[in-house]
Formats: structure tokens, C-alpha cells, sequence
């Protein structure tokens, strides 16, 4: 009687086209450094925009330092944070991003009807209130890079420079993140 022995040899194939999988399976040190800095900063987990990041694990590093910056040390309130990310992430139409974003919103304080604001458009009727100025702040800043000097103006009296700055910060920062996410094949619906 002849034994025959065979080898079989399990495959991974990662489903993003860049980055690396939620599974970990191949991470190297390396990546496993800053997968590990990230899941113990504030943030708690990898969330999945820097798993896309992470083929370059020095990038991943300095970017989610960024974010820590602006979400976890920044100067604006968390309600006028939370609108910012939605705005941004609403013109890029990310869904993740939005997803992810609305529940903390609305632990900020933020009302549905505001929520919705970012990404199914403002009323005229609230054209000038206080949450609709940094909706058409970062919706414009995200999609031309210009804003009117109008518009500026009425962001300058409503969070006067450094709050200005943080909402530039917010809507490039989030930005980028969305390219990872919907490059990296992490995004979903905008619409659910």
C-alpha cells in the first residue's frame, strides 16, 4: 500500500487593494507598531481608513496624529467638530465616514434634522444659523478649496480664527481619510 501525503497551503488574499485586512493575517512589525499606537490612543480601535493607510505605516503614523489633533485636542466643540467631519464627509459622499460620524453627533448634541443637513442639503429658511455657516463652510472649503469672503466672515464672527483654521484642518483632514477608505474599498452606502 502506497501513502500518499499531501500538502495543502492556505492563501490569503487581502480584499482591499490597498492597506491591509481587519484579519491582520501578514502584518508586518512594522505595521503591527502603528496598528497597535492607534488601537491604544483615544480612539480605542483601527478604524478602517487607517487600515488602508497602513502599507506605509510611517504616513499612517504622522496622519492619525493629525486626527488625534483635531477630534481629541482641538479647540472647537465637539458639536461643531462632528458637523464639520459630516459636512466633509457628506460632499465626498463617504458613507463610513458619515456613518461613523452621525452617533457621535448626535452624543454632541446635534439634532437629526442638523445631521441630515450634511448631507441632504440645508433648508433656505436656515441658510444663516449658526450649524449651516460651518455646513457651507466645510462643503465649500472640501469641494473647491475657496470659500466667499461672505462666507469666511461669518465663520471668523462665529469661531473667530483658530475655530476657522480647525474647520480648513477639519474638511482636508477628512477628506483624505475618505480617499483612503473608498480607494482602500472600505466605504459604504451614504445613504443608509
Amino acid at each position: 500500500m502506497k501513502i500518499i501525503t499531501l500538502e495543502v497551503s492556505i492563501v490569503h488574499v487581502n480584499q482591499h487593494p490597498i492597506g491591509i485586512d481587519r484579519s491582520l493575517i501578514d502584518i508586518t512589525e512594522a505595521q503591527r507598531a502603528i496598528y497597535d499606537e492607534i488601537s491604544q490612543g483615544p480612539r480605542g480601535a483601527v478604524p478602517s481608513p487607517f487600515l488602508a493607510m497602513l502599507d506605509r505605516p510611517a504616513l499612517a503614523k504622522a496622519i492619525q496624529q493629525t486626527g488625534v489633533e483635531l477630534r481629541f485636542r482641538g479647540i472647537l466643540s465637539g458639536a461643531e467638530r462632528e458637523l464639520a467631519i459630516l459636512a466633509t464627509a457628506g460632499t465626498v459622499g463617504c458613507g463610513y465616514e458619515w456613518q461613523y460620524h452621525a452617533p457621535i453627533a448626535r452624543r454632541e448634541g446635534l439634532a437629526d434634522h442638523i445631521i441630515e443637513a450634511t448631507r441632504k442639503g440645508i433648508a433656505p429658511s436656515d441658510e444663516h444659523a449658526r450649524w449651516a455657516v460651518i455646513i457651507r463652510f466645510c462643503q465649500s472649503v472640501t469641494a473647491t478649496r475657496r470659500v466667499s469672503r461672505e462666507l469666511l466672515a461669518e465663520v471668523l464672527e462665529l469661531v473667530g480664527r483658530e475655530g476657522a483654521t480647525e474647520l480648513v484642518a477639519i474638511a482636508g483632514y477628512y477628506a483624505l481619510l475618505a480617499s483612503f477608505i473608498i480607494i482602500g474599498g472600505h466605504d459604504i452606502s451614504l445613504s443608509n
